[in-house]
């Protein structure tokens, strides 16, 4: 048995303006995020609630 969610009480169905008047965390872009040859975190400052590099060396050593 399907319930439609339209049926459920108190619930509202956005309109497309209110659908994008809709705002998060689309702001951060983990993508700029990444891990440095020592294993410290890179990018913007919210990148360490999203990633997170293994304390080692990862990159090849060059002499």
């Amino acid at each position: 048995m399907q319930n439609s969610i339209l049926s459920i009480e108190g619930v509202l169905v956005l309109s497309k303006k209110g659908q994008k008047a809709i705002k998060g965390a689309a702001s951060e872009d983990p993508s700029l995020c990444g891990c440095s040859c020592s294993g410290s975190v890179t990018g913007p400052a919210y990148c360490r609630k999203y990633v997170y590099c293994p304390q080692i060396y990862t990159c090849e050593e060059t002499f």
